[in-house]
């Protein structure tokens, strides 16, 4: 890593400076060492119960939604849930937050494990210490080396929040005591049209070149077809 961190110029950037491992609080590091897997679960509404149930959540996989987490009903806090927030620069805000009913509804479990994760950030800032905290940009090689020029002329504003974090846990489970398997749900196509701020084709191609395991979902149902289109 020490070598890849030098090919990168992490002067060429801000965010070089930061320690992946020290961005991370040690409740959420012991988690991730207890974890057998680490699920990502995108904002897509064309994720169900059903696919959430077939998983068959363990009390120790952790389970990461982001931003407004569209899915927190199909959330259950017997698990560890990590909840990740993007940063909007223009308007220094974080997508997401405050936490809508649903997710303070699973952080008042008295069992629950919950942990933030705020992403992005451009500005001073200094977060409680249960909170992780990761500066634009990572540098990790598919963060650091993200397009930035797009067709027409206009700049990518950087990874998503998803890329973000699932390139964070690749890395992760290379090193010492990390041996989680990583997988994901719904990052893909059924959402419909996505904003095209991001290089949605990089990162594509990044997770179907990778080992990381993508969790298709279930066929629909008739009536589940039905209500999707209302």
């Amino acid at each position: 890593m020490e070598n890849q961190q030098q090919s990168m110029a992490l002067d060429a950037l801000p965010g070089g400076h930061q320690s992946i491992l020290d961005g991370m609080p040690p409740a959420l590091k012991e988690c991730l060492r207890k974890a057998a897997r680490v699920v990502l679960v995108a904002n897509n509404p064309a994720i169900t119960r059903d696919d959430v149930q077939a998983l068959n959540i363990g009390a120790d996989d952790v389970i990461v939604s982001f931003n407004n987490c569209v899915l927190a009903p199909l959330l259950s806090p017997q698990s560890v849930n990590l909840f990740v927030h993007g940063f909007n620069a223009p308007d220094a805000y974080f997508f997401g937050l405050p936490y809508g009913p649903e997710v303070q509804r699973i952080f008042a479990q008295a069992q629950a494990r919950c942990f933030t994760m705020l992403v992005g950030c451009t500005g001073a800032m200094c977060p409680l210490p249960e909170v992780s905290l990761y500066w634009e940009r990572i540098p990790l090689p598919p963060l650091w080396n993200y397009p930035v020029d797009r067709p027409g002329g206009k700049r990518y504003v950087g990874p998503t929040t998803g890329f973000n974090v699932l390139v964070l846990f690749d890395w992760l489970r290379g090193q010492a005591d990390y041996n989680f398997q990583l997988m994901t749900l719904g990052f893909s196509n059924e959402a419909g049209k996505r904003w095209g701020g991001h290089a949605w084709d990089y990162e594509r191609d990044w997770l179907q070149q990778s080992d990381v395991i993508v969790v298709p979902l279930r066929p629909r149902r008739w009536w589940q077809k039905l209500f999707h289109r209302r």
